[in-house]
């Protein structure tokens, strides 16, 4: 029949993907994380996710985030090695955050695991 479209057959249409284009890539890489005191180096490892507790609010950091620099609060720094894994927390006093183009370094005035 003319101007009837053939729909196609349940299970074979492709699934749209639920990230927008660029961000399937963005999601599959690593974020570069440190974690410093005057003491010593606490961490250094490839993260999904970190979420940082700053004095103006608790702010996530995942790979491609924009620069950014923010005081940390005395809290906690829940560490995620995969996107939808339980949280590692190191308890943090006082610092500051930067996160640039090398990934997300916390400078703590002191960190216990």
């Amino acid at each position: 029949m003319r101007g009837r479209h053939k729909q196609p057959s349940p299970g074979t249409a492709p699934h749209p993907d639920p990230l927008p284009a660029g961000e399937r890539e963005k999601a599959n890489k690593m974020l570069h994380f440190e974690l410093v005191t005057p003491e010593k180096l606490v961490r250094s490892e490839e993260v999904y996710m970190v979420v940082v507790p700053g004095t103006e609010g608790d702010f996530g950091v995942l790979e491609g985030h924009a620069p950014f620099m923010s005081t940390v609060r005395d809290g906690g720094v829940q560490i995620f090695r995969t996107q939808n894994g339980t949280p590692e927390i190191i308890a943090i006093k006082g610092g500051f955050a930067e996160v640039n183009a090398k990934g997300l370094t916390v400078l703590a005035e002191h960190a216990g695991e």
